[in-house]
């Protein structure tokens, strides 16, 4: 399925003379849409030629990324293990109550346990209790899903010769922005821009290079789109939000009908729309942005991956 890229009317763009283009990852698939869809593609490919393995991974009793997991797992057949951070209280939340329904298997993991989950030692326990398992990361982070994200800017058409384009999404860890900087190197005069949904300046650019390392060919970083994190509108810190946020959101839900939430795509758009009210962004051009879903996310502040 090809998401679409629709072009959107909104005054606090249009007055900058900046067209505003969102490409649709949230319609790509009902359960897994998003950015998600993309994280978890070549992930599932290669559970299938390792024949449909248990898949165990993590995250927060709000988790989109364990959501998403769970959704795939029924559709395609394998087994997930969902290791929850702190308590799994019951009745479950409207995400664990679906992850359980779509057959993960819900394990609580403490918090201080969760903090070393990655470590061999902790692998070695969970493998004497489970068994052997397809390990897929804290929100799907590993080289499968950075190249299933590269493969997003083939959605996004070359710009026009000297027009400025900027490519602008939400990070929460920065894999997806890490990919698509790996994919957007033959987009003409295009730049990107992650806006950190944390309170925590550098660190997610500390992550994106982390990443580009550890999973990209030296070929692939030579060649990357220009890109840069933005820190400053986080309005508080991950799950927070303020009064100009919500009144953008709401405006921005009002004229142009396209679901946005706070914790994602909603800081991503008031963001971009400040640094065009400061000067920071010229005006004129095009951006195009990535909706990578987030909807599930507007539940509670837990969330996280």
């Amino acid at each position: 399925m090809e998401p679409p890229l629709e072009g959107v009317e909104f005054s606090g763009f249009s007055k900058y003379n900046t067209q505003l283009k969102i490409l649709r990852l949230d319609k790509m698939h009902p359960d897994f849409g998003g950015n998600k869809f993309f994280k978890l593609k070549r992930n599932i490919e290669k559970i299938k030629k390792l024949g449909s393995p248990p898949v165990l991974s993590f995250g927060g009793a709000y988790s989109n990324h364990l959501r998403a997991l769970a959704a795939a797992g029924k559709m395609y057949s394998f087994k997930t293990l969902g290791l929850v951070r702190g308590e799994i209280v019951r009745p479950l939340n409207p995400v664990l109550k679906f992850c359980e329904a779509n057959g993960m298997e819900l394990h609580a993991l403490s918090r201080s346990a969760y903090r070393l989950k990655s470590t061999e030692k902790h692998l070695d326990l969970f493998r004497n209790k489970f068994g052997e398992f397809y390990l897929l990361p804290e929100g799907g982070s590993n080289r499968e899903a950075l190249f299933g994200c590269a493969e997003i800017p083939q959605f996004i058409p070359q710009t026009d010769e000297g027009s400025l384009r900027h490519i602008i999404l939400a990070c929460g860890t920065g894999l997806t922005l890490s990919g698509i900087a790996i994919g957007s190197s033959s987009l003409k005069n295009t730049k990107i821009i992650g806006f950190s949904t944390l309170k925590a300046p550098g660190y997610l650019a500390q992550q994106i290079t982390k990443y580009l390392h550890s999973f990209a060919n030296s070929f692939a970083r030579k060649n990357l789109a220009p890109w840069r994190v933005e820190d400053n509108f986080h309005c508080g810190g991950y799950a927070k939000t303020d009064a100009g946020l919500l009144e953008f959101i709401k405006k921005f839900n009002k004229e142009t009908m396209v679901p946005i939430e706070p914790v994602y795509t909603g800081k991503m758009l008031y963001g971009f729309s400040q640094l065009l009210g400061l000067g920071v962004i010229p005006p004129g051009g095009e951006v195009i942005a990535i909706h990578t879903g987030g909807i599930h996310n507007k539940m509670s502040s837990s969330q996280r991956v």
